[in-house]
């Protein structure tokens, strides 16, 4: 056995143990099941224009037991991708097919030492990531501090791209923004970016009225994070989609991360050091 520094998202799926059940006699939801762990699980992270899996040199695995997704990749100058915004962009992927079939996610993302094999996964490094996602209370897929640290070394790096899949909240926390609006993301092919929000508002909208007030404030918690995505890249989904009135937008998007260049009031702000507040002025501004 030999440890390695791995990157890490733990992903709860908050009551997908009841969908499971049913799937054992219901086609559609069994086609649910199959379309998640065949299409979406070992689909390319980025197709650009290729209908294949991921890249070999990534070693990127996803293990899944019960409700709870391991995806994790080895931290490595020689792959396709940094192994922590490979593994974000997976759980995105794996998130927006989630939020499709109706249910959120929770969960967490860190950086540490890990032994992984194609059916086992243990080490500091996945303990990290495990209990992120019990520290966390609403359905956000969190960095915990190892993988910020390892963020801001990427950042650090002028060779490497900026990725527009990291938010941060009202308390400082950096997320994934795991409903990020690139087609690449979307579960398939079939359905446009704006096709895909229109009925992951629906989906919203329907939970928000759940009879169960512990399940109705998770969602209205997600529904100011639907917000945010609708107004901060409303050029990528389209102006067809509305914001949802029972929420408004409380969330903050990463700086470092601006939209479509079409939101010219974000200019005077992409310096580093300056975070927009999504639900102020836009001409304001508040230093980190």
């Amino acid at each position: 056995m030999k440890f390695q520094k791995y990157a890490v998202a733990y992903l709860d799926i908050l009551g997908f143990s009841k969908f499971v059940e049913g799937a054992e006699n219901c086609k559609d939801k069994l086609d649910a099941l199959g379309r998640l762990f065949n299409e979406v699980i070992p689909g390319e992270i980025a197709t650009e224009g290729r209908n294949s899996e991921y890249p070999a040199d990534l070693c990127l695995k996803c293990l899944s037991c019960s409700d709870s997704m391991v995806v994790s990749a080895p931290i490595s100058d020689d792959s396709s991708y940094p192994a922590l915004i490979a593994v974000s962009i997976k759980a995105i992927q794996i998130a927006h097919a989630l939020l499709d079939m109706g249910f959120l996610v929770r969960g967490a993302v860190a950086v540490g030492n890990v032994y992984c094999t194609d059916s086992n996964i243990l080490g500091t490094g996945y303990q990290e990531a495990v209990n992120g996602e019990k520290a966390a209370h609403n359905p956000q897929i969190a960095l915990t501090e190892s993988a910020k640290q390892e963020l801001d070394r990427l950042i650090r790096d002028p060779n490497c791209p900026r990725y527009a899949i990291f938010a941060q909240n009202e308390l400082g926390q950096v997320l994934l923004d795991s409903i990020y609006p690139h087609a690449d993301y979307m579960p398939t092919k079939s359905k446009s970016v704006a096709e895909y929000y229109g009925h992951y508002r629906e989906i919203i909208v329907s939970n928000l009225a759940h009879k169960e007030q512990r399940v109705s404030e998770k969602w209205r918690w997600f529904a100011a994070f639907f917000n945010t995505n609708v107004f901060y890249f409303q050029s990528m989904i389209g102006n067809g989609i509305s914001e949802i009135d029972a929420a408004s937008p409380r969330i903050t998007m990463n700086y470092l991360n601006p939209p479509a260049s079409d939101f010219s009031w974000m200019t005077p702000f992409q310096a580093p050091g300056v975070t927009v507040i999504l639900n102020a002025n836009p001409n304001q501004v508040e230093e980190p």
